[in-house]
């Protein structure tokens, strides 16, 4: 397992994490874990949201009504006369 140590890391963030900890009787690095990974697993959850939704937006133009207005049911038919 890999060890990280973060330099100039501020005194107040540092203490909310340590009272975090010692609320939840955890040391300061498995809470530290435990943040990260929270924080990493949301991040990935919203970009396959927005790549969700990306995909939508590209499928989403192939459904947008004619511009000469003509109704669908008419275009059909001309499709299928032709």
């Amino acid at each position: 397992m890999a060890t990280l140590y973060v330099r100039n890391f501020p005194d107040e963030l540092y203490h909310s994490v340590q009272s975090l900890a010692k609320t939840k009787n955890m040391s300061i690095s498995t809470e530290i874990i435990s943040v990260m990974e929270e924080v990493i697993e949301k991040q990935q959850r919203k970009d396959r949201q927005l790549a969700t939704l990306a995909r939508v937006a590209e499928h989403d133009q192939f459904f947008k009504p004619s511009i000469d207005g003509k109704d669908t049911t008419d275009l059909l038919r001309e499709d299928r006369d032709r």
